[in-house]
């Protein structure tokens, strides 16, 4: 016989977890928006900021690991989140790798130490490059007492000196690519102000200079009752003032309306 209070409980416990794990995901969400939007320098606290959002990343999309392929994606995009994929994927980095990254930060003299995420990331990358190198056989290179320990003593400085010098490689790099999008933008904006100078002495009206500034003070205030007049008879009286005025310069009414600037 079918046991109708065993799927009963079985359908309440499969619910209870869909709506734990709703809740979790909009706790995510919640904590990652709010962090976010407190990180706004490339400082250590901020830094820390952004790996909250990183580790938040990367517990939503776990819990969304059952949802089928492209869940956690689709959850990103409907909350908002203000950040791309590509920011996100570091962001998830950042967050997982964190020990690494602080230490190898840490590692730095304080005056080379760099705090936005692009800058942690490349000194933890040139790091861990560092690392992964051969150093080579070393047997045979030192023997017993006091004799082998010099040269060890001077591979390891040589280790250190190169580690040193790979991240301060990957910060020139940093501030190179740094330089180069700021030239780029500076080079943008004065290609713009010719275009913007150009279009508007394209704009001044040749018979603006027939119409001395008296005129174009009377003209104004014409002009409104013509645009605006209350009465159809107040609007042809305008008319007729402006059309007299620009029968001084002569000018015939567009042509007198537009030296006016109106």
């Amino acid at each position: 016989m079918f046991d109708n209070t065993a799927a009963a409980d079985a359908f309440t416990s499969s619910e209870g977890s869909a709506n734990r794990n709703h809740n979790f995901l909009a706790d995510c969400a919640a904590t990652i928006l709010e962090r976010y939007a407190r990180a706004k320098a490339s400082t250590r606290n901020s830094l820390e900021d952004l790996r909250v959002v990183g580790e938040r990343l990367n517990e939503a999309k776990e819990a969304l690991k059952g949802e089928g392929k492209g869940a956690f994606g689709t959850w990103c995009e409907e909350q908002g989140f203000p950040f791309d994929k590509t920011w996100r994927a570091r962001l998830m980095k950042l967050a997982a790798n964190w020990d690494a990254i602080i230490e190898a930060v840490e590692a730095m003299p304080e005056d080379k130490r760099k705090w936005s995420v692009d800058g942690v990331l490349a000194i933890w990358a040139a790091a861990e490059k560092a690392k992964a190198e051969p150093q080579g056989d070393t047997e045979g290179d030192t023997g017993e007492g006091s004799e082998g320990e010099p040269k060890a003593k001077a591979k390891k400085e040589t280790e250190a000196e190169r580690l040193r010098r790979e991240l301060a490689e990957a910060l020139a790099e940093i501030e190179r690519l740094r330089a180069e999008n700021e030239a780029l933008k500076g080079k943008g904006k004065a290609k713009e102000e010719p275009k913007a100078k150009a279009k508007a002495e394209t704009k001044a009206d040749p018979n603006a200079s027939k119409v001395d500034a008296a005129t174009k003070t009377r003209a104004r205030k014409v002009h409104a009752l013509y645009t605006k007049g209350a009465t159809d008879g107040e609007k042809a009286a305008a008319k007729a003032r402006l059309e007299e005025m620009a029968a001084k310069f002569g000018l015939d009414l567009e042509a007198f309306i537009a030296a006016c600037g109106l």
